[in-house]
């Protein structure tokens, strides 16, 4: 799956070079402030679009782009519109050791990716009552994310949940697990499989959420396994890896 993504990638690419190279180099200099302008006002009408949609999240990083300087937006949609590193972000990988963050960085420290494991008690889940509470059980959940910062600025990210019951030592019950992302990457989506949840034999006896991402981008896709896994104790482990 990843050579065939690259190969297709690695041939739009070098269809956009020849385009470039058939432009006068005169051109190139007297359009180059322009077009550079219209780069930005497009990614920022992008932006916008989304935000009146009611994303939340399209406005935090609207508003971390409009806050880079000059070069730096330019050099932000230089990395946004790079095949080769679209193509990198999604690699495989395994979760922290426990719940917290690790980074990870590409394109000369530009580009961050943030691993996210976090978990913990759950007494205002609606499947919690004072009397199950009383007997022992307590809900509990935990979630895998991996977020990518271009410059600082969140540009894509995609999380799984599994919520479940425990009492004691033991998960008793898992209940339905969620998914959810965000992109802005013009020319990219993401789309989700329905999550799976299910409880692992013992002795892990752990509460298991999974889903399969989707990625298209500029005509090629490929899938992503993302799962995560917790137990009485919290967040257990979590990874995404290449379908």
């Amino acid at each position: 799956m990843r050579s065939a993504i690259r190969k297709g990638l690695t041939t739009t690419a070098a269809l956009a070079g020849i385009a470039l190279a058939m432009v006068p180099a005169s051109a190139h200099a007297d359009d180059g402030l322009v077009s550079q302008a219209a780069r930005v006002a497009k990614y920022q009408a992008y932006l916008a679009m989304k935000v009146a949609q009611g994303d939340e999240q399209a406005k935090e990083t609207a508003q971390g782009f409009n806050a880079l300087s000059g070069a730096q937006k330019t050099r932000f949609l230089d990395l946004l519109e790079d095949r080769s590193l679209m193509a990198k972000l999604f690699e495989d990988a395994e979760s922290p050791a426990a719940a917290g963050i690790t980074r990870s960085e590409l394109a000369g420290g530009d580009v961050v990716v943030e691993r996210e494991s976090s978990g913990g008690g759950d007494d205002a889940s609606p499947n919690s009552t004072a009397a199950l509470r009383a007997s022992g059980y307590r809900d509990r959940w935990a979630s895998y994310s991996y977020t990518d910062k271009f410059l600082g600025v969140k540009v894509s990210r995609v999380s799984v949940r599994t919520n479940y019951q425990v009492k004691g030592k033991d998960t008793t019950k898992v209940y339905p697990g969620s998914a959810s992302h965000y992109l802005y990457v013009p020319g990219c989506s993401f789309s989700h499989s329905p999550v799976k949840e299910w409880i692992s034999s013992p002795p892990a006896d752990n509460a298991q959420s999974e889903t399969i991402w989707t990625a298209s981008c500029w005509g090629s896709s490929w899938d992503e396994r993302e799962r995560v896994w917790g137990d009485y104790r919290g967040f257990v482990g979590g990874y995404l890896k290449d379908e």
